[in-house]
């Protein structure tokens, strides 16, 4: 699809209930907080499926997906939450690992987490600016240096969105005979990849590059002519090299496959599905079971093996939504309730014994919607969100954005109160200077933007409430 075309198609955005205002209090609580604080973060290890890489990648998905569906017009606090994210990304306590596991694996002394293989910092980290930029006309990321990873006083490895998108193409062209690369020192996972080139694609559209090229089709033949995706549609999860498998099918691997492939191959996302819903799923209309043992089942957020199927649970219910099957994903997500105490504070709710990974998951597959990931992948944001008036700063937890959506003139928000009943300023942002607005649901009814296209107004705030700012 062209730019052009994904600017005509108007996505669905729907109002955030307090349920998902909870779970996404979640997520930005522990993005808001400062740079150098990871309060609330899994801290087990930093090569497995509990590294903080993984808990900032969701958690960047997460809210990108909640302002995609929900709150296009809002930027504020919840851009804000995404930035930082990324920021962690670079701190050293994050990559640091890269070093040990290189001289480890490949005899290599290696600091720089993105030059030598390590798809999995790299890949993960790339969608995370994708998805950022698209939403979001920030180029913070684009500028040289802007992804600075300090070693030492005297050694410093300096990317940018650019940079880090050269260095996944050199990694998938390294091998003649696999254009995937490895994760850990000479294993290969596909899911990792998917997002690998699902990075390149989104650098491509955004700024006009060719770092994709053939990429996509290349590891599409490899899928079906190498082995990686078995005749009933499921995948290898890993391989040592690009010909020892070392793991079966799993359910929630091949979940996430299909969520995150349905950007750039639709046809296997769907085939993929078909045999995951009727194989090892039953739903009645209101009730979802998975088959097979739960026991048999690990969150590998926090390696629980007692009762660590939620993480399989909220990956499918990730699928089910970008599937178009939004009822059975919201009973996956009921059935946390039944299995997870839920904890809950100053407002933000997480599902108890199950890792921050799948928590911040978990408002991914609340946030997500049929389609929802293929079309932010592939840019399908309207001409009028990316020019229309917004909402650009809220005091948070103040304010609860539950709804924010432009017309390209008008701006409709639906807010709720974070913190009890009070008065808050709201600032706006890309009026038309010097216009007029009329304003519904402020202490103010009418607005003059000044020379720059901002204004502000005020509102009070008990509960829900509308707020509407029309061209005068």
């Amino acid at each position: 699809m062209t730019s052009a075309a994904a600017a005509r198609i108007q996505p669905p955005v729907t109002e955030s209930n307090e349920d998902d205002l909870a779970a996404q209090r979640f997520v930005l609580d522990l993005a808001l907080q400062p740079l150098d604080r990871f309060d609330g973060f899994d801290r087990i290890e930093q090569i497995g499926g509990s590294a903080l890489r993984y808990q900032l990648n969701f958690i960047a998905y997460a809210l990108a997906m909640a302002q995609y569906t929900r709150t296009p017009a809002f930027t504020g606090y919840l851009a804000e939450a995404q930035r930082n994210a990324i920021r962690k990304m670079c701190d050293k306590r994050v990559w640091g690992y890269w070093a040990t596991e290189s001289l480890i694996g490949y005899a290599r002394r290696e600091t720089d987490p993105m030059r030598h293989a390590n798809v999995m910092y790299t890949g993960y980290f790339g969608v995370m600016i994708g998805l950022y930029e698209t939403l979001n006309a920030d180029p913070s990321f684009d500028r040289p240096g802007s992804l600075t990873l300090r070693w030492s006083p005297n050694r410093v490895h300096e990317y940018d969105f650019a940079r880090l998108g050269r260095a996944i193409r050199r990694n998938m062209l390294a091998r003649a005979n696999c254009p995937q690369y490895a994760c850990e020192p000479h294993l290969i996972y596909p899911i990792c990849n998917v997002f690998a080139y699902n990075t390149l694609v989104m650098h491509d559209r955004l700024h006009g590059t060719a770092l994709t090229g053939d990429l996509v089709d290349r590891i599409r033949h490899s899928y079906l002519h190498d082995g990686w995706r078995l005749r009933n549609g499921r995948f290898i999860p890993g391989r040592l090299g690009p010909s020892i498998t070392i793991s079966r099918p799993v359910l929630g691997y091949d979940a996430g496959m299909v969520a995150w492939l349905n950007a750039m191959m639709p046809d296997l996302a769907r085939g993929t599905w078909t045999t995951l819903r009727d194989r090892f799923i039953d739903f009645d209309g209101h009730d979802a079971r998975l088959r097979g043992s739960a026991r048999a089942r690990v969150d590998l957020g926090n390696y629980n093996v007692v009762n660590g199927d939620g993480m399989t649970r909220i990956f499918v219910a990730t699928a089910a939504a970008e599937m178009g099957e939004t009822g059975l994903a919201a009973a996956l997500v009921r059935s946390m309730h039944d299995r997870y105490r839920v904890e809950e504070r100053n407002g933000a709710r997480r599902f108890a014994g199950v890792s921050t990974v799948t928590n911040t998951h978990h408002a991914l597959a609340r946030f997500n919607r049929p389609d929802g990931l293929r079309d932010l992948i592939l840019g399908t944001v309207p001409q009028e969100w990316r020019t229309g008036p917004i909402l650009g700063e809220a005091p948070y937890p103040d304010v609860l954005v539950a709804k924010a959506v432009t017309d390209g003139s008008a701006l409709d928000l639906v807010l709720r109160p974070g913190s009890g009943v009070k008065r808050v300023r709201l600032g706006l942002r890309r009026l038309v200077p010097h216009r007029g607005y009329r304003v519904t649901g402020a202490t103010e009814s009418m607005l003059a933007a000044d020379e720059s296209g901002e204004a502000v107004i005020e509102v009070d705030l008990g509960g829900r409430r509308d707020v509407r700012v029309t061209p005068a």
